[in-house]
């Protein structure tokens, strides 16, 4: 990918350029899907605010790519090239990724560090998706810029020392109409700014806030996060309603003049109060209110052009410690540079290397044909599957060290082309080149279709987010008029897998969905999981917020989840299932059986540390706690020598081309229920209402019998052993047409670990149409996974005499790493 960003903003236009450029939704539409359909440009995103005007694109050529779009502008626009290209900036490549940054952080902003340009740019993200113009890299480049952009604002004073337009304006404001407590105010328009100006107006005591909107239902959400109240927006409404006020923003997208002469002065006769003294603020580009405004009596204006020079005045932006934040935030930045272009390097290396695994592959098949197509029915079935791994195993061994070498020194050293060494060595030019596919078509996070047009479950491939976990709110692209809160705990995993779950629910349904981060006791107690104790550490929080009503719904990982029933909550969906098996990330590309005696491994994990020193006696293992990032990062920054993982997991965050080996089910099974989710909703008798029930019925349309019958004959296992889920007991769980087989593994408090494997037949053939049979079929199906599921913890305990448990004994890990300070408690 080749990053290209062609712009105009407040740094290189006048007002009056950028009040020309200004593009209403459906301008910036036209604009984003004409750059995107240009020759020498992949993909595109337009953002467009107040400020600037920007095309964010990947393109195939620098020289193509900037005539495409700036002849797109031009197009779109109206306004000839030779009027605009003396405002035109440019960034290309790396230098437009530190713009996105720099951009996200509030950096490049009119206002200093002002957070809302995160919401415009995820919103343009979002467009660019819905619409099929954002291909993986450019999405890539833009999430990294949004997570930059949320690091700055968390991490240093940045939000706290800037200016923010809002504040500006409304500071001086309270000189015009005295104190703003209480003040009655009034804001025309139900946009994003609209509600940044609510929330301002209640932060600073307003009396009472009224919202007059055009779409009535808009401005009734709006008013109501502030406890204010909506009015339809009728020439006659806003007369009375500016009559009313002291104080009045505007911030609307109207191409044309919303508050003139004549509507103030009709508004100045109302009021019977006789406080004619009104302060307007004109928020939007164009100008809502007219000029001949300001120079009425009693009034005063104040637009974007006199907020921006009250903000070069002010002495306190260049004060010290502003340029100490400053200094700090471009601190993060760099850092995030150096990353990401280490993260790209890897990522030019990276199709060549998985054309060579797949032309090793092909000739050790093409091989292994001719030796068995010779050696004929001489040799066992048996012995044939064997030489059919040994070959395979063989040539993984030969290329594993070059292949982890190579993404090492493309990492490091950007002047050599070593995919183009590889290509040449291998002759693999026509492995790498890459398909014909239609590019918008393709859209990251998006929902899949199936064939009767249904959206269908979002595949988890592993080269990206199945998700943009920075999304607060999933918008559908036909909005039926319900909003639904999703709660999900706060880490990335959680909020990614919880934000595709919102975007099937909305393209299947029409509803608004809002995420809602709830932090559990697994966030934030840093506790070895082996000692935590009890179950549901990760799920108690959110299951709570779900009874109070604070969410509608919940999303779990499902191996989280206490076997137990919780009281008036019900699990109304448990969608297909991800890889259920556990990685190795290891320093040096190493596998578990390549690692050298004495390495550290790490795991909270109980049941992966007794697996661990049963293939491994000779490695030590260790307790390491926090998101999959921190625990990644004590490997590649030499705290561990490795860590082990859940597949599922790294599939979902888009890192599964870090793995270095993944775990057979022979050497680790997974926890019961591992790689599937659980969404909760509230139990008939727990309904808030009768919206609950419609809740109820759209989830099932999510719900994957097969994944959830397989997943309950593994967590039969914890429940007739009345373990945690923290216990080291390893489930999995296949279906092969009516045949039900569950493998399992158990642990003693010595470490002895127990292996059975066990089978069952269905009262009928589980296919993809399971869902079609009857309940009663399914009812009978579930009895006897769950009977399996007992059968085989009842054999497992007679072997090893007692429940396994998990605070102590051989099986928790030896130790716990040591947490640094700042970032490795973060759960997010």
């Amino acid at each position: 990918m080749t990053l290209l960003v062609l712009g105009i903003s407040h740094h290189s236009a006048p007002l009056d350029v950028l009040d020309a450029l200004a593009l209403d939704a459906e301008r910036a539409d036209l604009l984003r899907r004409s750059a995107a359909e240009r020759d020498f440009v992949n993909s595109a995103v337009v953002l467009s605010t107040c400020n600037r005007l920007e095309i964010i694109a990947d393109v195939t050529s620098f020289h193509g790519g900037l005539a495409d779009l700036g002849t797109a502008l031009v197009d779109v626009s109206g306004i000839p090239w030779s009027e605009l290209f003396s405002h035109i900036y440019v960034h290309f490549d790396d230098k437009a990724q530190e713009h996105l940054f720099l951009l996200a952080s509030g950096l490049d902003s009119m206002a200093l560090g002002e957070t809302q340009i995160l919401g415009q740019l995820r919103k343009s993200l979002h467009d660019g998706e819905r619409g099929g113009s954002v291909g993986g890299g450019l999405s890539e480049a833009l999430q990294s810029a949004l997570e930059v952009g949320k690091r700055v604002h968390s991490e240093t004073k940045l939000s706290s020392v800037s200016l923010s337009l809002l504040d500006t304006a409304l500071a001086e404001a309270e000189g015009h109409v005295g104190d703003l407590t209480g003040a009655n105010a009034l804001v025309v328009g139900a946009g994003a700014m609209s509600g940044l100006t609510v929330k301002a107006l209640k932060a600073h005591g307003a009396a009472r806030i009224r919202v007059i909107n055009r779409t009535l239902d808009k401005a009734l959400r709006l008013a109501q996060s502030a406890g204010g109240e909506a009015v339809e927006l009728t020439h006659t409404n806003l007369v009375r309603e500016i009559a009313q006020a002291d104080l009045i923003v505007s911030v609307t997208g109207a191409r044309g003049i919303v508050l003139d002469e004549d509507t103030v002065i009709a508004s100045l006769q109302q009021d019977l109060d006789q406080n004619l003294n009104k302060f307007f603020i004109d928020l939007a580009l164009p100008y809502d209110i007219a000029v001949e405004v300001g120079e009425l009596p009693h009034i005063r204006v104040l637009n974007l052009d006199g907020i921006s020079r009250l903000i070069a005045a002010n002495e306190h932006a260049q004060s010290e410690s502003v340029l100490t934040v400053i200094a700090e935030a471009r601190a993060l930045i760099e850092k995030a540079m150096v990353d990401d272009a280490a993260r790209r390097a890897a990522r030019r290396v990276s199709p060549t290397v998985t054309a060579l695994r797949e032309q090793a592959i092909m000739i050790v098949d093409a091989e292994f044909d001719r030796l068995k197509n010779k050696l004929g029915a001489s040799v066992s079935d048996a012995a044939i599957a064997e030489i059919s791994k040994t070959l395979h195993r063989t040539a993984d061994k030969i290329i594993h060290t070059p292949t982890v070498k190579v993404k090492e020194l493309a990492s490091a050293d950007s002047g050599v082309d070593y995919a183009a060494a590889l290509n040449m060595l291998f002759d693999l030019s026509a492995r790498t080149r890459e398909p014909e596919t239609d590019r918008r078509a393709s859209k990251v996070g998006s929902v899949a279709q199936t064939a009767d047009g249904s959206s269908g479950h979002i595949e988890a491939d592993g080269t990206t987010p199945v998700a943009d976990h920075t999304l607060d709110v999933v918008e559908p692209e036909h909005f039926t008029g319900q909003t639904v809160r999703l709660g999900t705990r706060r880490s990335q995993l959680a909020r990614s897998q919880s934000t595709a779950i919102a975007q099937q629910l909305a393209a299947r349904t029409g509803w608004r969905v809002e995420i809602v981060e709830v932090v559990t006791e697994g966030d934030v107690n840093m506790t070895p999981l082996a000692r935590l104790g009890g179950s549901g550490v990760f799920v108690s929080s959110v299951r709570t917020a779900l009874l109070t009503g604070k969410v509608d719904i919940a999303v779990h990982s499902l191996k989280d989840l206490p076997t137990a029933p919780a009281a008036g909550i019900e699990m109304a969906a448990v969608p297909p299932r991800v890889d259920p098996s556990d990685v190795l990330i290891a320093r040096n590309g190493l596998s578990l059986v390549e690692l050298p005696a004495g390495s550290v491994v790490g795991t909270g994990s109980p049941r992966r540390a007794s697996q661990l020193r049963a293939a491994r006696p000779d490695i030590t293992v260790t307790g390491v706690r926090g998101n999959v990032g921190t625990r990644i990062d004590h490997v590649t920054e030499g705290r561990l020598d490795g860590v082990v993982l859940a597949a599922a997991g790294v599939r979902r965050l888009g890192r599964l081309g870090e793995v270095t080996d993944v775990l057979d089910p022979s050497v680790m099974l997974p926890a019961p229920g591992q790689g599937a989710l659980a969404v909760e909703c509230r139990a008939p008798d727990a309904a808030h209402g009768d919206f609950d029930q419609e809740i109820r019925e759209a989830l099932e349309a999510l719900h994957d019998p097969a994944t959830s019958l397989a997943v309950y004959a593994e967590r039969a296992i914890l429940e007739r052993s009345q373990a945690g889920c923290s216990a080291p007991i390893g489930a999995l769980a296949s279906i092969d047409g009516a045949a039900l087989t569950l493998a399992a593994v158990m642990a003693d408090d010595e470490g002895k670990l127990s292996r059975l494997s066990t089978i069952a037949t269905l009262p009928d053939e589980v296919t993809d149409n399971m869902v079609e049979l009857s309940r009663g079929i399914q009812s009978e199906s579930r009895r006897i996974a769950r009977e399996l599921g007992y059968r085989t913890a009842d054999e497992l305990l007679k072997t090893l005499g007692a429940v396994p448990g998990t605070a102590s004994g051989a099986n928790a890990p030896e130790t716990n790493l040591v947490m640094t300070p700042g970032g490795d408690r973060d759960q997010r």
